[in-house]
């Protein structure tokens, strides 16, 4: 038998117990105890606890390192990398384990110092630089490194397309602001040189409407002597008639003139005759000597009478023909007069509608004039607003060419902007980006 009795077996069996209880790790420690095994029984039971005692030295020195390997994994897991695995123990595997581990946060720290270097560079806006990627051969941290590389990437993208499109818009705003100040003052003066025209396209409209009725009282008085006009020609016409009776009467006198110039002629040499009979009477034909002159006296002063009044007709018929002479002309006269009287109130007449339709343009010039003016003064607020805007974009511009200009990124100094083809130079490169 291994064993003399049951107490012995009991003993072993319970330290074998402990023992087995122990490295399940039930128990933390392994308690020495008094045996009452003598020979070669204590002897087993000895080598036993020895065994045991080798066991849990061995436990409580790997704890250690367990314990430093946790509480390094704790710290990893809450982003720490500067802690160490500093204790050694006999077990070459956990040796292993806190070299690797060792070796692990030792990179991680490097790792993370470059990415925190890298990242301080990008706030401080300098993205020259990227991370090493060869630093970890795959997962999550490789993916971080190529991610935080790709961002710089495309911020160098985005500022490279910041910089130049602010550069383009500093020197196009700064353009826009002189053409919009210049805008502002040409419609200013156009606004002014409107209110002038306005005021004079008023004084044109007073001046035609001042026109248009003295126009009109031309026309009145056009209207008034083409009727003066006409009673005068009337009147002509009844005096070349009153004229041409008067010189039928006066033909009419002169033919009892001559009517009267032969009675008288007659009769004076009848009383010639009368005479020469009465002497031939002697004393008897005296007194009918002496009525017989007398008539001859009476017939030469009818004579005479009748020579004077032929003569006084003849110059009143000489007259009358003058008067009727005259009476043709102004009749004439009046003709002519008549045809440009009705020619000028004709003339008359279209310079008052000219004038009416004048006015009737100029109203509506002024209307369109201060319609233009309204527009033209809303335009001068535009303008002026225009070149406010412009102004606040210039300084905005300014401003990003200012932060953009203290970034440092890749390709910055190859951004060249040309005053004669800005916009076809930022074009091309739009598309040589896409």
């Amino acid at each position: 038998m291994f064993f003399k009795n049951n107490k012995d077996s009991n003993e072993i069996l319970k330290a074998l117990d402990t023992i087995e209880s122990y490295i399940k790790e039930d128990i933390n420690k392994i308690e020495n105890s008094n045996n009452t095994c003598s020979g070669t029984d204590k002897l087993i039971m000895e080598k036993i606890l020895n065994i045991s005692n080798i066991i849990q030295s061995k436990n409580t020195e790997d704890l250690t390192i367990y314990g430093e390997i946790m509480l390094c994994a704790e710290k990893l897991s809450d982003g720490f990398t500067e802690d160490r695995i500093t204790k050694e123990t006999s077990n070459d595997k956990l040796n292993y384990i806190a070299k690797t581990m060792n070796v692990m946060s030792e990179k991680l720290q490097k790792a993370l110092a470059n990415v925190d270097k890298i990242l301080n560079e990008y706030s401080q806006q300098n993205f020259l630089h990227e991370i090493d990627e060869t630093m970890f051969r795959g997962g999550d941290f490789k993916k971080m490194t190529q991610g935080i590389n790709f961002l710089k990437e495309e911020i160098t993208k985005q500022l490279t397309s910041t910089y130049r499109t602010s550069l383009v818009l500093q020197k196009e705003s700064n353009a826009l602001m002189e053409i919009s100040s210049n805008l502002s003052q040409s419609t200013t003066t156009q606004a002014a040189s409107l209110e002038e025209t306005s005021a004079a396209i008023e004084e044109i409209t007073s001046t035609i409407k001042n026109n248009t009725s003295m126009a009109n009282e031309m026309e009145n008085y056009g209207s008034e002597v083409t009727n003066s006009i006409s009673s005068g020609l009337s009147l002509a016409t009844k005096t070349v008639t009153a004229m041409n009776e008067i010189n039928d009467s006066t033909k009419a006198v002169h033919e009892a003139l001559d009517m009267i110039d032969q009675i008288a002629f007659q009769t004076n040499i009848l009383s010639l005759n009368a005479a020469v009979e009465a002497a031939t009477a002697g004393e008897a034909g005296k007194g009918f000597a002496v009525v017989a002159g007398e008539v001859r006296n009476l017939a030469n002063r009818s004579a005479d009478a009748a020579k004077e009044i032929k003569n006084l007709v003849e110059s009143a018929s000489i007259k009358a023909n003058e008067g009727k002479g005259i009476a043709d002309d102004m009749i004439l006269g009046y003709e002519n007069l008549s045809t440009k009287i009705n020619s000028t109130t004709s003339l008359i007449e279209q310079v008052v509608q000219s004038s009416k339709e004048q006015e009737l343009g100029i109203s509506m010039i002024n209307n369109t004039v201060a319609q233009i003016d309204t527009l033209t003064q809303k335009n001068a607020i535009v303008a002026e607003n225009v070149r406010i805007i412009s102004s606040q974009m210039s300084k905005i511009a300014n401003n990003n060419v200012q932060l953009i200009s203290k970034s440092q990124f890749v390709g910055k100094e190859s951004i060249q902007i040309r005053d004669e083809n800005i916009d076809r130079s930022y074009k091309g490169e739009e598309k040589r980006e896409h």
